[in-house]
C-alpha cells in the first residue's frame, strides 16, 4: 500500500507518504552522517559522501524507507506487487543493489534529480530477498529534489526506468502510465457544485455542498487512492503562507489513511498506515506522525547530525497527546 505526493508553494517543495504495511515496522527518526560506509548484501562497501535521514529502525538494519539528504534529495519507496521485475544476476559493470538498498544509494551519492537522470544507467536492481522479512521486496519509487523536479522510478524486465511524473502523486500497482491514463475516467470532478439539471417537468438539484466530488474515490486500492490524491492535490491552497503548507500536507495525508482494521490481507494481517512522514527538501526537515500519536515531531537535518561517528535514531513516544486546556 502506502500513498506519496509532493505540494509546493513558491518557496519550498513538500514530499509526504503514509507507510501502509502489514508487517510491523516500529519507524522512527534515523540519521545517516556523512561518508557512511554501507555494505551492500553482495558484500560490496559503498562510501555515501552525503548524510541524510529518515524513517528506520535499528532493528530493521542500515535500511530507511524513505528520507532526504543534506542536498534536498527526498526519495520514498512503495509497494508495487505483481508488476517490480528485477534481475536475476549482478551486471559487473554495474553497482549491484538490493531493490531494498537502492533508496540508500540515492540519499548517500545523489545531489539532485538532474545528477540521478545522468546516473541511473550506472545501477541495476538484483532479486535479493530482504533479510528480515525474507521475500524479494517488489518497490518502486518517488525522487523529489528541492527545484520541485519530480520522477518515479520503475522495475520491469527491461530494467530501471525513469518516468515523469506531471500529477507528482504515487501509489501502488499498476505501474504509472496507467494511473495516468485512467485520471481520464474523472474529468467530471470539480470543486464546485453542479448545477440543477431537469428531467422533463422534474428539476433536480444538488443535495448539498459537494457535489462536484460525486464519484471521487473513497477505497484504499491504489487506483482510488491515486485518483483521490491526484485530485485533491490538484486543488487544495498552497500560498497561505507556511504554517498553512504544513497543515494542508496532513490533511491531504489523511485522506488516504487507513485505519487499523478495515484492511485485513490474506495471511491475516493487518494493513494499516503505520506512520505519516513529509520532508521540507528546502529546511532539510523531518515531520513524523505515527499511527498512535496526535503530535507530529519535527527533526531538522544540522551540522552537527551530518557529523555524528555513526547513525543515531530517535526513539518516540506512541502514547497519545493532549494538551489539557
Amino acid at each position: 500500500m502506502c500513498t506519496s505526493f509532493t505540494l509546493q508553494d513558491a518557496d519550498t517543495t513538500i514530499v509526504a507518504r503514509t507507510m501502509d504495511f502489514g508487517f510491523e515496522l516500529d519507524g522512527r527518526p534515523v540519521v545517516f552522517p556523512r561518508n557512511y560506509l554501507f555494505h551492500t548484501q553482495l558484500g560490496h562497501e559503498i562510501s555515501f559522501p552525503y548524510g541524510f535521514m529518515g524513517t528506520g529502525n535499528p532493528k530493521m538494519g542500515d535500511l530507511l524507507a524513505d528520507g532526504i539528504n543534506e542536498h534536498g534529495v527526498t526519495v520514498m519507496e512503495l509497494y508495487f506487487p505483481n508488476e517490480a521485475i528485477y534481475a536475476d544476476q549482478p551486471d559487473p559493470q554495474k553497482t549491484n543493489l538490493a531493490p531494498h538498498e537502492f533508496l540508500m544509494w540515492v540519499l548517500g551519492t545523489i545531489d539532485s534529480v538532474a545528477t540521478l537522470r545522468q546516473k541511473l544507467d550506472q545501477i541495476q536492481l538484483v532479486a535479493l530477498k530482504n533479510p528480515i522479512l525474507q521475500v524479494v521486496l517488489p518497490l518502486h519509487f518517488i525522487v523529489s529534489d528541492e527545484t520541485g523536479d519530480t520522477i518515479v522510478l520503475e522495475s520491469s524486465a527491461s530494467g530501471l526506468h525513469l518516468k515523469e511524473n506531471p500529477v507528482r502523486v504515487m501509489t501502488n500497482s499498476p505501474e504509472l502510465e496507467w494511473h495516468l491514463k485512467n485520471l481520464n475516467n474523472y474529468i467530471g470532478l470539480q470543486t464546485q457544485n453542479f448545477s440543477n439539471s431537469a428531467f422533463n417537468e422534474l428539476t433536480a438539484h444538488p443535495f448539498g455542498q459537494g457535489s462536484g466530488t460525486f464519484g471521487l474515490p473513497g477505497g484504499f486500492t491504489g487506483p482510488e487512492r491515486f485518483v483521490r490524491m491526484a485530485f485533491l492535490r490538484a486543488n487544495i491552497q498552497t500560498n497561505q503562507g507556511y504554517d498553512a503548507l504544513l497543515t494542508n500536507t496532513l490533511s491531504l495525508l489523511e485522506t488516504v489513511t487507513i485505519p487499523k482494521g478495515v484492511n485485513v490481507k490474506n495471511d491475516g494481517s493487518i494493513d494499516y498506515t503505520q506512520y505519516k512522514a513529509f520532508y521540507d527538501t528546502k529546511k532539510r526537515s523531518y515531520f513524523f506522525r505515527p499511527y498512535t500519536q496526535s503530535e507530529t515531531y519535527q527533526l531538522t537535518l544540522t551540522e552537527e547530525l551530518l557529523s555524528l561517528e555513526q547513525p543515531k535514531d530517535f526513539p518516540i513516544t506512541q502514547n497519545f497527546i493532549t494538551h489539557i486546556l
